[in-house]
């Protein structure tokens, strides 16, 4: 009997994971709303969940949004008989199933529109730059529309519905030299009052981005797209125009790229793989040798991307230097696809190009 139940229990499947929840997408405008502070074009929209403002405030918010071929469109009434240069309105879109790793995005805006970016939560340039918006004010306030472009949006999945928090807050102040604000916002706790709203699909369709299937979030680059795999890091990138290895480096990479040179990793830039599709470096981390002495609390790693037109694939992702391997000091690649790394602690990384990504072919060096 334990054996037939032992040999069910080895042949049980996992239980599946919990289906998601369904949640009805925001409402699409029949055509491009004019961001005027008018609000006659912005129907039909959701009106977002507020709750009552905290006692001592005067100001109140009133938010709605909605969503057209590639853009949420978000409109917000602040209602304040006294607002100041000081006051200010914060939108914050949050995707929370793009993956541990994901981050939101803040947008900063006041009676005159939109406002420079926060230099504490920084969004990139050309994402912020993206955002347009128009402000009709009046005695009692102001009305904020705003238009946010799919590229100005932060991290958001790539194949799961695409649930989003739209979290607005208007700090408050009651004269120019008031060292502290009082706060109006749909999402007291950090999250969205009801839950998180949804975005149509018509979003993927009008993009035209088609990750493969082990990539899990989307995330907008200035040159292209970065897909992000189920545990997160970067491996898969789609280019506004064929890659090469300085957008590769560009796109994957970003301004925490290291350059291999100053590395002193003897990196090739002419490697190919047996099918013809170049390899391009991309180099990540901390030099642990930086200071005096070895830290092993950091290193540098190097991921080899293999590209065709305007898409790669990452085919391997390796320790360049660790205080236990010391520093790569060769890279040598055969015709056959055979990759050897050699480090400064006499250890050797053997790999073999198996058509999809690059395996070990023996046991060597500790990742």
């Amino acid at each position: 009997m334990l054996p037939t139940l032992l040999a069910m229990a080895l042949s049980a499947k996992a239980p599946a994971a919990p289906a998601e929840k369904p949640i009805k997408p925001l409402p699409s405008l029949g055509k491009e709303p004019k961001l005027d502070g008018v609000l006659k074009d912005f129907a039909p929209a959701l009106e977002l969940k507020m709750p009552a403002a905290a006692n001592g405030t005067s100001a109140a918010l009133s938010a709605r949004a909605a969503f057209r071929k590639d853009t949420l469109y978000l409109a917000v009434r602040v209602s304040d008989d006294k607002v100041l240069a000081a006051d200010q309105l914060t939108v914050t879109l949050y995707f929370p199933g793009a993956g541990t790793t994901a981050a939101g995005s803040s947008y900063r805006f006041g009676r005159e529109g939109k406002r420079p970016t926060d230099p504490t939560a920084p969004v990139p340039d050309f994402a912020y730059d993206l955002v347009s918006s128009g402000v009709r004010a009046d005695a009692l306030g102001y009305t904020l529309e705003a238009a946010f472009p799919a590229r100005s949006l932060p991290r958001f999945q790539a194949g799961k519905q695409l649930a989003v928090t739209i979290c607005v807050e208007y700090a408050d102040k009651d004269d120019e030299t008031a060292t502290e604000a009082q706060v109006v916002t749909n999402c007291p706790s950090g999250e969205i009052a009801g839950g998180p709203t949804r975005l149509p699909d018509e979003l993927r369709k009008v993009l035209k981005v088609q990750p493969p299937a082990d990539v899990e979030g989307l995330e907008a680059r200035a040159q292209g797209w970065l897909g992000y795999a189920e545990l997160h890091y970067p491996s898969w990138v789609l280019g506004d125009k064929p890659l090469t290895a300085e957008s590769v480096v560009a796109l994957v990479g970003g301004a925490e790229a290291v350059d291999p040179v100053k590395a002193r990793l003897p990196l090739s830039d002419a490697w190919s793989l047996p099918d013809n599709r170049p390899l391009f470096a991309v180099v990540t981390g901390k030099d642990p040798y930086s200071g005096d002495r070895c830290d092993a609390d950091v290193e540098l790693r190097l991921a080899l991307y293999a590209a065709r037109g305007l898409v790669a694939t990452r085919v391997l992702e390796w320790p360049a230097v660790t205080c236990g391997l010391g520093r790569a000091l060769s890279f040598q690649m055969s015709d056959e696809g055979h990759l050897a790394i050699g480090y400064s602690n006499g250890s050797v990384a053997n790999f073999t190009f198996t058509g999809e990504r690059f395996e070990r072919s023996e046991l060597g060096a500790a990742p």
